[in-house]
């Protein structure tokens, strides 16, 4: 029996433990890959500690995953063994009414990678061949993994915004996830204007440097009423909360003008207060959740970053082997040195 190392969690709030477990076993649709990337995401942190539920224990985690195809099932065409790819971590069943319309993240049979079913923390991973998405030469595995969440997530809620050219863009917490969506709402969407806030001077710096016109450090100041000194009182027309705390939510509600739309990104347990009226009503504002992505949009990415449109070359800002996967958790639930992303690497 073929043997792999893989990252597991075995009980919650625990370190993971590197465990030698059997090479996976195709099924017919499947194909077997090499993982040489597996990002590190603040949900696998929240897996870890129980603030999210996972599947059964011993689980490996990991949902932004690159490498290279080794096995493909006997029913698979579209790719072949030596293939670079990254994988699309939701796993919808294509039949239910919301796969028809072209909405996985929302499958009724939905199942994530990393989460309900062994993930990228591991030297090779099984998945459906419809997850897997093309990485061309020219992008780095690494940058491949991130396209499989911390961008293509981004990407999501700007398109759920319906951000338009000339918009100003106000956006709440410029991790991992929130610095990508700064450079596609400058580069990409055509905002007239993009606000940054955070508590982090360095991921201030970092947004300024990706595409932020302005930056707020929401320890220093209120950032709603900076945001309204920045735009004459008018506000914004597009506010995107990556963190999703009470205290993020209610303030960005604030920085938000008539007309305007919320997107909620960020997970939390915390219940924030909204005046249906003040907040809503009155000025016809939406609040728009969003889930995930879509496959379609991990191949407009890929294509972006082929052409230049964005530049992924900054985003990674620390790397560590699949034994010290642990120590790459701390780094990013710790802040040490000013994470934007962690990357495990195996090539």
């Amino acid at each position: 029996m073929a043997i792999m190392r893989a990252a597991r969690l075995h009980k919650i709030g625990e370190k993971l433990h590197l465990d030698n477990v059997p090479l996976p076993t195709l099924d017919c649709e499947d194909v077997l890959i090499d993982i040489k990337a597996s990002g590190i995401c603040h949900s696998d942190i929240n897996y870890r500690n129980g603030v999210s539920p996972v599947g059964k224990l011993p689980i490996t985690l990991g949902h932004e995953i690159a490498g290279v195809i080794t096995e493909v099932g006997r029913k698979v065409h579209d790719v072949e063994k030596g293939d670079r790819v990254c994988v699309h971590y939701v796993l919808s069943c294509g039949g239910c009414r919301f796969c028809l319309m072209g909405k996985e993240n929302l499958c009724e049979r939905y199942k994530m990678v990393g989460k309900d079913v062994d993930g990228g923390f591991a030297e090779y991973i099984k998945v459906p061949a419809k997850n897997i998405v093309k990485l061309p030469p020219s992008i780095p595995f690494e940058q491949g993994a991130i396209i499989g969440c911390a961008v293509s997530t981004a990407f999501h809620a700007l398109r759920r915004g319906k951000v338009k050219v000339g918009e100003t863009v106000t956006i709440y917490g410029v991790g991992g996830v929130g610095v990508h969506a700064v450079q596609l709402a400058s580069k990409v969407f055509g905002a007239g204007k993009v606000i940054a806030v955070d508590i982090s001077e360095e991921k201030l710096r970092i947004a300024k440097r990706v595409g932020a016109d302005e930056i707020i450090n929401a320890i220093e100041e209120k950032p709603s009423k900076r945001v309204k000194e920045i735009t004459d009182g008018k506000l914004s027309d597009v506010v995107l909360d990556f963190v999703g705390s009470k205290t993020t939510i209610e303030e960005a509600i604030n920085c938000i003008g008539k007309g305007g739309r919320l997107l909620v990104v960020g997970i939390s347990s915390e219940r924030a207060t909204v005046s249906p009226y003040k907040d809503i009503i009155g000025k016809e504002m939406e609040i728009i959740g969003v889930n995930d992505h879509l496959r379609s949009e991990m191949i407009q990415l890929i294509e972006l970053v082929k052409l230049g449109k964005i530049n992924l070359s900054n985003s990674i800002t620390h790397r560590v082997p699949l034994e010290e996967v642990n120590f790459g958790m701390e780094i990013l639930e710790k802040k040490i040195g000013n994470p934007i992303k962690v990357v495990v690497i195996q090539e």
